[in-house]
């Protein structure tokens, strides 16, 4: 069991290692590296991943998805990272336990992530702001994990939003194109 443990988080540290390669220089082209990606298996992979601080802090998640696989062409490691950024973003928000979930769906040509939570909100002056490089309102945050996560979307010709109410917690939702859609500039 510990090496099944140990081979995952040595995934995780050179997929890491790929994507901040990618994003410290903001300015530099991206290369992407597109794969065929069920947004699905995707998401369930990162609940899994983010399972023990969730539990730790009283935050229960939950995955909701179709029964067909939703696939988008994208590249696996930076999308895992932009999703992956949102989402310990509202565990950490939720310092008195809560409610995680990501809802997946297809509609059209597009498929749908919303990743929800119950935390405190995103006050509403702060939201036209907090995907921009190096804004943070944590005390100890960076400012890059949004700016990636909004870079990361763009490059793979998506939308992100946020909406909530202050008090009433938060939610991300993120518009992909499905694979084999064709996509017009």
């Amino acid at each position: 069991d510990a090496e099944s443990e140990f081979a995952i988080l040595s995934e995780e540290v050179t997929r890491l290692d790929r994507v901040v390669r990618t994003f410290l220089d903001f300015n530099r082209p991206v290369e992407l590296v597109p794969v065929d990606v069920d947004v699905a298996e995707l998401s369930r992979e990162i609940l899994q991943l983010l399972e023990p601080e969730a539990e730790q802090k009283g935050v229960e998640i939950l995955l909701e998805h179709p029964q067909e696989a939703v696939v988008v062409r994208a590249d696996s490691d930076l999308l895992r990272q932009a999703l992956l950024n949102v989402a310990v973003n509202a565990i950490e928000a939720m310092d008195s336990g809560g409610m995680l979930r990501i809802e997946v769906e297809k509609s059209g040509g597009t498929c749908s992530i919303r990743i929800r939570d119950t935390g405190p909100g995103i006050p509403q002056e702060q939201r036209d702001k907090i995907f921009q490089l190096y804004y943070t309102t944590k005390p100890r945050g960076s400012g890059i994990g949004l700016a990636m996560t909004f870079r990361a979307v763009q490059l793979h010709g998506g939308t992100i939003d946020v909406e909530g109410e202050n008090g009433k917690g938060t939610t991300f939702r993120v518009t992909l194109p499905l694979a084999g859609v064709n996509r017009t500039a």
